[in-house]
């Protein structure tokens, strides 16, 4: 902070205290307590701030332990307060769940094996898993069927 600063945050509270004193006819502790309110902010108005927040910031080194996985950001996709997931979650349902449906031979980009799907998966999951407005109960059912296909439950 620079004298020039804070001579100029003085002159304001000055300034303004003497204008609602003599010019306005406050009370003198209002037009101290104004004067003093206006210095703060004229000295707050000249405080600069770096364009990028993150430029002043420690350097702090973020090891493997600290490091959030994909389960977490996954997690925090799903909002709990609608009960909507985010495409972040869909994503990975949607490319799991596939990946399994063609293992037993079904492709999810064919119109044709839409109803062969639809009894594997649940009625409308895959359509849901698609389109805006997934709910976790969606991707709940999806998981649910995901485990149903799963390749350890084939060998048995």
């Amino acid at each position: 902070m620079t004298y020039r600063r804070v001579l100029f945050a003085l002159a304001t509270a000055a300034t303004a205290g003497l204008i609602l004193f003599w010019f306005v006819g406050v009370e003198l502790s209002f037009a101290v307590a104004w004067g003093i309110l206006g210095g703060i902010i004229a000295l707050n108005s000249q405080v600069i701030l770096p364009e990028e927040p993150r430029t002043d910031a420690p350097d702090i080194e973020v090891g493997p332990e600290r490091r959030s996985s994909d389960i977490a950001r996954m997690a925090w996709s799903i909002n709990s307060r609608t009960g909507m997931a985010g495409a972040l979650i869909t994503g990975r349902v949607r490319r799991v769940l596939a990946h399994r449906l063609r293992r037993v031979g079904l492709e999810v980009e064919n119109p044709h094996q839409r109803a062969q799907i639809d009894t594997l998966v649940g009625a409308g999951i895959w359509e849901r898993l698609n389109g805006r407005g997934t709910t976790s109960a969606d991707v709940e059912r999806a998981l649910e069927a995901i485990a149903r296909l799963s390749p350890t439950k084939e060998k048995k």
